[in-house]
């Protein structure tokens, strides 16, 4: 099966409606950006080799990608503004166990040197909070990455939850349950998404992206500005967020205490209403299950038949935004004004004179239909 048979494959099993995992969650992926690293995965399945000669025609594609990215992270190290250095330790992830890596550009020195920055601020320190979590980490993130966190974005919901990953130790039950109070009073939910791959796209932009590593890619017919976005989105889509499942657990209990459902409705409507396609689903999805009815429910449920309509109109446009430049350029550039991934996929939406509400009589397809062939 070709890479794009395979892709709308994979889309229409993915359905791109709210689905439901372990207690409850959502499994929809982060939608567009999905697709495009779906698109772009023998770009990324690659291990990056050493460093070797300069690249040369004759060298294997996976090899010439990984020379590229290493001139990348290079020349992003030079700078010294938080968010270049930040992109660099993140691009530098695959290096960890490569000994002809210098350690002064790999991820632990790279993101120590963003945390040092003057002008370091949430998105450094969410980064590094899902960092600290990384692997087999028992209790994260490190009490002054959540200090710093609480310091930066005290307003956004999302940067409380990271001290739920204490609620593992009954000793720390106190301060959990605080942090998720701390969340339900915040003014919105932010949990970065859009904003760290407008970050990471930005920061490719450092060299130009040449016939060669376009070629090598194996993305065929990929713009270079698809190929930096579908770069950046690999890596976002990998950042780490065990607070979910943490948050999970802790809603399913609420049942029996008015408080704790309370505080998780007010956190799951700040999910519903924020820039994230993935967010949202959760937040649309747990509202309808918090409140089984009435207005609020209501209110879920058109949530969810609007979002799913847009996610399956985005879908479809995948392919072009990964190939039309265009198109990447007004997505990108929506992104990168807002940090909103929904209002990425509204600009998209509304340049292929698409409505972003869906007609009166349109449901959205069952989660289980069936693909064809």
């Amino acid at each position: 099966m070709g890479r794009r048979p395979a892709i709308k494959l994979a889309l229409k099993r993915l359905g791109y409606t709210a689905r439901l995992i372990s207690q409850g969650f959502a499994a929809m992926p982060r939608c567009i950006l999905l697709l495009i690293a779906l698109f772009a995965a023998p770009a990324f399945a690659q291990p990056f080799a050493p460093d070797a000669a300069p690249p040369s025609p004759e060298m294997p594609p996976a090899q010439l990608l990984a020379q590229f990215h290493h001139d990348e992270i290079n020349l992003l190290a030079l700078r010294g503004d938080a968010h270049s250095l930040l992109a660099a330790a993140l691009m530098a992830q695959t290096d960890a166990d490569d000994p002809a890596r210098p350690k002064a550009l790999q991820t632990p020195a790279l993101l120590a040197r963003a945390q040092k920055a003057d002008d370091a601020d949430a998105l450094v320190w969410w980064v590094s909070a899902a960092l600290d979590c990384r692997g087999k980490a028992k209790t994260c993130p490190r009490e002054e990455t959540l200090a710093q966190l609480e310091k930066s974005g005290a307003d956004n919901a999302a940067n409380w939850l990271w001290a739920l990953g204490s609620a593992q130790n009954p000793s720390n039950a106190a301060t959990a349950r605080a942090a998720l109070t701390s969340a339900a009073q915040a003014a919105r939910f932010d949990d970065y998404f859009g904003t760290l791959t407008s970050v990471l796209y930005q920061a490719t932009g450092i060299l130009p992206v040449e016939e060669n590593i376009l070629r090598a890619s194996n993305q065929p017919g990929v713009s270079p500005a698809g190929f930096r976005l579908t770069y950046a989105a690999g890596i976002a889509i990998a950042v780490p967020l065990p607070y979910l499942m943490t948050l999970a657990k802790t809603c399913q209990s609420s049942q029996s205490d008015a408080g704790l459902a309370q505080d998780c409705i007010a956190i799951m409507q700040k999910m519903a209403d924020s820039g994230s396609l993935s967010t949202r689903n959760i937040g649309v999805s747990q509202l309808m299950r918090l409140v089984p009815s009435g207005a609020a429910h209501d209110t879920a449920v058109a949530q969810a038949r609007t979002l799913a309509w847009r996610m399956q109109h985005i879908g479809e446009l995948g392919v072009r935004l990964a190939n039309d430049s265009r198109v990447t350029g007004v997505y990108t550039q929506a992104l990168g004004g807002s940090g909103r991934e929904i209002d990425a996929v509204d600009a998209v939406l509304r340049l292929q004179g698409i409505a972003l509400e869906p007609p009166a009589d349109w449901q959205p397809p069952a989660p289980n239909a069936a693909s064809e062939p």
